[in-house]
């Protein structure tokens, strides 16, 4: 009887030292957090840009996993909940439906193109959401609007994806990020401008050094809060980049070029 009683005393007490470890350990390595109110921005290679909002919240761009300047193991992009896909060309796609399998994410797309990806890439129904030109989405505190893009969208099978989109998502804290998909120079722009007022802007830059900043020129319309203009769509090191940044110098924008860095990661504040 005493032997079991002095048993019972020893397992309580490890089981009360193993409560006490665990929780020091807790109190040691706290679970990592988003810069409080800020955006982080990550550029994977290509077209592919990862976000990360304030409240914890991933947007990613164009997800090819594998393009040649970052190639990108699909299990590190299990924290994802966006996908956003402008049209179905390889390069602007990427990879939706890996990235969708491994986190469940929401897929922002054309209409045929969804579906397309539904019947043919295992993307389910209930994790589509159609990105209708002119559309408005409220998702985890995040909006996402639809300009248009004027680009391509033949899909695989030679069937018409849908008109092509760009994508404007406004994060909680007010930053604003426009990415227009590769789309080549519209008018439009300077309304979205205007009236949205992005803080940083996405444009491909592989087509023309002088649309780019064209592109750039409109998006500055009205729209004081407008810090960065990155290139998009290119290699680094590209020539097309340094004629880029002339570009928008001789638009009177050469202080907002930005080229970051692979894999780098960057905060934003938003509205003040």
């Amino acid at each position: 009887m005493l032997f079991r009683s002095l048993t019972a005393l020893l397992l309580g007490l490890i089981v009360a030292a193993h409560a006490g470890f665990a929780q020091q350990l807790q109190r040691q390595v706290p679970a990592p957090q988003p810069e409080p109110g800020k955006v982080k921005l990550e550029w994977l290679g290509h077209e592919f840009y990862r976000f990360t909002s304030p409240n914890g919240v991933v947007v990613v761009t164009s997800p090819w996993l594998g393009n040649p300047d970052g190639p990108v193991p699909k299990e590190s992009l299990a924290r994802t909940d966006f996908i956003l896909v402008p049209n179905a060309h390889n390069d602007d796609m990427g990879n939706p439906e890996e990235v969708h399998l491994v986190s469940g994410a929401m897929v922002f797309a054309p209409g045929p193109l969804g579906r397309w990806l539904i019947a043919e890439k295992g993307l389910k129904q209930e994790s589509f959401r159609r990105a209708g030109i002119g559309d408005l989405f409220e998702q985890k505190g995040l909006k996402f609007r639809f300009p248009p893009s004027h680009h391509d969208n033949t899909l695989p099978n030679g069937a018409d994806g849908g008109p092509a989109a760009a994508f404007l998502v406004t994060f909680e804290n007010g930053f604003t990020v426009f990415y227009n998909g590769h789309s080549t120079l519209i008018s439009d722009l300077a309304l979205y401008a205007q009236i949205y007022q992005p803080d940083v802007v996405i444009l491909g830059i592989t087509n023309s050094a002088q649309e780019f900043a064209q592109v750039a020129k409109l998006l500055s319309t009205n729209n004081p809060k407008l810090k960065q203009v990155i290139p998009s769509h290119q290699r680094p090191n590209a020539p097309v980049l340094e004629e880029g940044k002339k570009a928008l110098e001789a638009v009177g924008l050469g202080d907002k070029w930005f080229l970051p860095e692979l894999r780098r990661a960057y905060d934003y504040e938003g509205a003040k």
